[in-house]
């Protein structure tokens, strides 16, 4: 007689979101789902959980060596693959201005830096500044990218349909609940709970990641790159998924 094992979890997905966090919270049982002031709040509420993924780049580059995962999944991506932007050094992000932001990211990685990359730069330094002040949550929170996700769920077909589009949100649910049958009701209770938003690009991204998170618990850990390296302040430069 073959005997059937519910495997126990509880996994945290977060995306940025105008400048907070959208945080969403599942187990086998139940699920949560909220915005953060800040990524310490987020880990203060769920200290215990046993995945969390964010959608922000962890790991900085101080040099040409370090070796981030932004290349290659930009490439796995394919056409897909612009919705990975491009990470700032270190030194970019502690930068005090954006000219000086631009002209360290010369100066460090060869390239400069454009609008759309300065503008998350803030959440960059806070999670970076969080984990630097609380080696006990580095890489216990690690990064992953919701379109890397979404592709992996979706036996590694990248999902075309823009995500802010009423039929990238529907696609993106119908992959999701493949998972995680309880994905349209999260996102009616973000909506229940936050009535002055429209936008659910944001919560449909952290329930992905919170998805994967699922997924590494049940099939494993797998990482981009194979063996990633270790930045200047000892945080893994990877991006973690399932298959």
């Amino acid at each position: 007689m073959k005997i059937h094992i519910d495997i126990k979890f509880s996994c945290v997905g977060i995306d940025g979101c105008n400048g907070k966090w959208v945080a969403v919270y599942i187990t086998e049982s139940h699920f949560e789902v909220g915005k953060f002031n800040t990524i310490e709040d987020i880990c203060n509420r769920y200290p215990e959980a046993d995945s969390f993924i964010i959608d922000i780049p962890i790991g900085l580059a101080e040099s040409e060596k370090d070796m981030r995962p932004d290349r290659i999944v930009r490439k796995e991506l394919g056409k897909k693959g612009s919705s990975i932007f491009e990470v700032p050094c270190r030194q970019a992000i502690y930068a005090g201005d954006k000219i000086t932001a631009r002209e360290e990211n010369i100066a460090i990685l060869g390239k400069s830096l454009s609008e759309q990359t300065l503008g998350i730069s803030k959440a960059i330094k806070q999670v970076d500044e969080f984990l630097q002040s609380n080696v006990h949550w580095k890489n216990k929170l690690v990064e992953s990218h919701p379109e890397f996700c979404f592709s992996k769920l979706n036996d590694n077909i990248p999902v075309i349909e823009g995500k802010k589009s009423k039929e990238g949100q529907q696609r993106r649910l119908e992959i999701i609940r493949r998972y995680y049958p309880d994905a349209n009701q999260v996102v009616d209770k973000f909506l229940y709970d936050v009535p002055s938003r429209k936008k659910i690009d944001d919560v449909i991204d952290a329930m992905c990641l919170a998805v994967i998170g699922k997924m590494i618990i049940e099939k494993g850990l797998k990482t981009i790159p194979e063996n990633p390296m270790m930045d200047a302040k000892g945080i893994m430069m990877q991006m973690v998924y399932a298959e």
